[in-house]
């Protein structure tokens, strides 16, 4: 049997032969909301045959079971089947739940009937979050590698980000540039500090944004001037090239920098050789250069010239957008958490099941900079709290699992992704949320219905043994509105509940 709180990666090869192009699936575990501590550790699950999930799953004949020590976990809760498929075309694999207390969903759906998993699927079991890949043996050896010295401050579960990084960590031992391809948000600059650390270099490394710059200043910001270069020029000026003397140089939105100014970094990166403005000496610095660019940036044309973006490496390093490694997702949450908290001193925070799964369903267009902004914010609106609930995360979020708040425009929450959706909108006992079936109108506002009375709210719990799960299916509303209402009206569903031993 396999446990949730052991190290598996290592079961995994480190490396497979680059001819290798076998399709493995896994499952990697993501954690959940009550156990941030899990959140650190590193677990991936190999599905060579079949495997049973559950909280206490019996393994007859040898069967591999996963056990999850969570309560709300049934002791058998569901099963991912491996189903052989052609030879061209690999095996697949498909997951049913056992009849477990608290269901068992996909992308946000509630199963009914076993169902086929997709590559990047979100699986919730429980309050537990999983994600479902078919990966090479050598995107496993990655992700072992990465578990094990992390590139990153974060270490990474996502095959792709794993290849990534592990030619990053190659290429940080040369000497050669490097340049950082992303969307806005994508932690080009942290990559880039990470490359710095990995390299070895004496020297410190100096970032600035060209966008950020007067495109008069660009110049004079990057090479420097002599005194009286220009009628401001009352001393020397140190640039930042200069500055960055035996470390490296970090330029963001290359995309921006003038065209004119272009050939005159290329030479420096030819011979490592400047002059500053309005000197004749020539100025060696033995300084590498990191450049990013965002795709909006790489969209106009003629922005890089060919011959520097060849300079800068034979292939741009592309990084993933957060929505393609939602399985990083939790990591980033409990490493953000552990950063406000060390800041300010704060007392450990954990998330409502419901508000944890949110997370997972959003598309998060600005990325890891905007989870790191909501996860922040969300800390500190939740202070004197026990949990991060949906009213201390973004409306954009909340509007995921509650129906009868204004549908929000589909650009605001989806990009190249759809969001998962589930049909009947209401949690099951003890805590798996619903994604509400969306409008066919998407931009189309929705009346929102009065909350319930606390009178209405406690009779229903005095009828339904404490259930809030049971009140929410008797007012055909969200789990989490009904359990935000309770919390407003200072009611406890323990006081109502009968007593029963565990799912």
């Amino acid at each position: 049997m396999v446990s949730a709180n052991e190290d598996v990666s290592q079961t995994i090869p480190r490396r497979g032969s680059p001819r290798d192009t076998q399709r493995i699936g896994v499952l990697l575990l993501v954690g959940s909301p009550g156990t941030p501590e899990t959140l650190r550790a590193a677990r991936v699950v190999r599905l060579d045959d079949d495997l049973d999930i559950g909280r206490r799953p019996p393994t007859p004949d040898g069967r591999r079971a996963l056990a999850l020590p969570d309560r709300t976990v049934s002791s058998l809760h569901a099963r991912i089947t491996r189903v052989a498929g052609a030879a061209d075309k690999g095996d697949t694999f498909e997951i049913a739940d056992l009849g477990s207390t608290n269901g068992t969903f996909v992308d946000g759906q509630r199963l009914t009937a076993p169902h086929a998993l997709r590559p990047g699927a979100l699986i919730f079991v429980g309050s537990q979050v999983m994600v479902f890949r078919l990966v090479t043996p050598i995107e496993l050896g990655a992700i072992d590698e990465d578990i094990a010295t992390p590139f990153a401050p974060v270490p990474t579960l996502s095959p792709t980000l794993a290849l990534i990084c592990s030619r990053m960590r190659r290429l940080a031992a040369s000497r050669s540039e490097i340049y950082l391809l992303g969307e806005t948000g994508v932690g080009k600059e942290v990559f880039a500090h990470s490359i710095h650390a990995a390299s070895g270099r004496p020297g410190k490394l100096v970032a600035i944004n060209c966008a950020a710059i007067p495109r008069e200043l660009v110049e004079s910001e990057l090479f420097g001037y002599d005194k009286g270069a220009h009628s401001t020029a009352q001393t020397r000026k140190v640039g930042f090239i200069e500055s960055a003397q035996g470390g490296t140089l970090f330029l963001d939105e290359l995309g921006e920098m003038p065209p004119e100014l272009q050939p005159k970094l290329l030479r420096f990166l030819q011979d490592r050789k400047f002059s500053p403005l309005g000197s004749t000496r020539v100025v060696e610095a033995d300084v590498r250069i990191i450049a990013a660019s965002s795709r909006a940036a790489m969209a106009k044309a003629g922005n890089v010239q060919d011959a520097l973006v060849g300079r800068l490496g034979a292939q741009p390093v592309q990084l993933p957008a957060l929505r393609e490694r939602l399985e990083d997702v939790g990591r980033l949450v409990e490493f953000f958490l552990r950063d406000v908290r060390a800041a300010e001193t704060a007392t450990p925070r954990t998330f409502e099941t419901e508000a944890f799964h949110a997370l997972f369903l959003y598309n998060w267009p600005l990325n890891v900079r905007e989870l790191q902004k909501t996860i922040s914010e969300a800390e500190v609106l939740s202070r004197g709290q026990p949990i991060i609930g949906f009213s201390h995360l973004p409306d954009v979020l909340a509007a995921l699992l509650e129906p009868g708040a204004d549908t929000p425009q589909s650009s605001q929450v989806s990009s190249t992704r759809d969001l998962p959706r589930r049909s009947d909108g209401v949690s099951d006992p003890d805590g798996n949320p619903g994604i509400p079936e969306a409008s066919d109108e998407a931009t189309t506002a929705r009346t929102r219905r009065p909350a319930p009375t606390p009178q209405e709210l406690t009779t229903l719990l005095r009828q339904y043994r404490g259930s809030v799960a049971h009140v929410a299916r008797h007012l055909d509303r969200q789990y989490a509105v009904v359990w935000r209402c309770l919390q407003r009206y200072g009611i406890n569903a323990d006081d109502y509940r009968s007593p029963q031993g565990e799912t």
